[in-house]
Formats: C-alpha cells, sequence, structure tokens
C-alpha cells in the first residue's frame, strides 16, 4: 500500500534532493533550501517521500487545503518506474484529497527536445483519471496542463496554492 511520510531526518532529505534532481530539469527546479524553508514555515506546504512497504519509492511536493491539494512536484524513483507505483501513488492521492487536486503536466502542444516523454507523461496522467482543465500555465520558462481528479479542484485552488508558494502564475485556455 502507498503511503505519504513527512520529509524529517537527514537520509530522507538526501533520497528526495536526489530524486528531485535526476526528475526535473533546472528550470523547473525551486532551491531546495527555499522548498525545505517554505514547507517549514507553512503547515499547508508538504514535503513528502511515497513509500509502498515503508520503502521509499518516490518523492511529493504539495500545498494541502482540508480535503484539496495541488501538486507541484511528483516523482516516482527511476528504479521503481514500470512497477505500476505511480497508479497507486494517483489512486492514495485520489483516496486522501477527496474534494480533488490538480497538477501540472509539461505542455504537448510546444514543439520540445523531450516531446516523447511529455506525451507519455500527459498519456500516463489522463490514463489514471486526470482530467485535462484546456487550461495551460507559463511557469518556469516552460508551458503546462493543468490536470485535476475532479472539476472542484480547480483554477483558483491552483492559484491558491501557488500564491502561498510565492509563485506568479498565468493561466489561460488553449484550443486541443
Amino acid at each position: 500500500m502507498i503511503t505519504f511520510r513527512n520529509l524529517s531526518d537527514n537520509n530522507d532529505s538526501s533520497y528526495w534532493l536526489e530524486l528531485y534532481s535526476d526528475s526535473f530539469p533546472t528550470n523547473q527546479r525551486i532551491d531546495f533550501n527555499d522548498l525545505t524553508n517554505i514547507a517549514n514555515f507553512n503547515d499547508s506546504v508538504q514535503m513528502l517521500l511515497i513509500q509502498l512497504n515503508a520503502q521509499n519509492v518516490g518523492i511529493i511536493y504539495l500545498v494541502a487545503f482540508d480535503d484539496q491539494a495541488f501538486i507541484l512536484y511528483l516523482a516516482i524513483d527511476a528504479n521503481m518506474r514500470g512497477k505500476g507505483l505511480g497508479k497507486l501513488t494517483i489512486k492514495a492521492l485520489k483516496s486522501r484529497f477527496k474534494g480533488g487536486f490538480i497538477l501540472e503536466s509539461e505542455s504537448i502542444l510546444v514543439d520540445s527536445a523531450n516531446h516523447k516523454q511529455r506525451n507519455a507523461r500527459y498519456r500516463f496522467y489522463t490514463n489514471n483519471g486526470m482530467i485535462d482543465t484546456d487550461l495551460v500555465t507559463n511557469a518556469s520558462d516552460d508551458e503546462f496542463h493543468l490536470l485535476t481528479s475532479n472539476k472542484d479542484a480547480g483554477v483558483d485552488l491552483y492559484k491558491k496554492a501557488n500564491k502561498i508558494l510565492g509563485l506568479d502564475v498565468n493561466v489561460f485556455k488553449y484550443n486541443k
């Protein structure tokens, strides 16, 4: 069963930072110390380990509001991919945040060096029940689709969470 545990000790911090650095391009990363500080000083911001049977299998960084959340970062350990852990993680998040959650997925509408990976990630999310809001955002010099687990977790939640994180976001509608 997938569980989430708060990041706590130095060993966990090393794992979190290594997976974070390996999973996200430099232009999409916020300084690790800044992420830690934001999480330490705001109870709604959570820096979590994804675990399966008490073994670290991934990381997640989110802003939680009661039964809803915005997920800024989500990554499954490269050594654990292809074992259904991403699917189990999405299922666990849906169970935890019954009011829904929203996340960003790199745009498949722009030309990019990693177009095949972007398509695979987008398909993974939509195949696991995430709904494309038909909205995109420009963040970290890139464009992202906003995907939600249900229509209740939408752009207002996204904007509210990003304000807490100190991130300036622009959201606009696109045509498929």
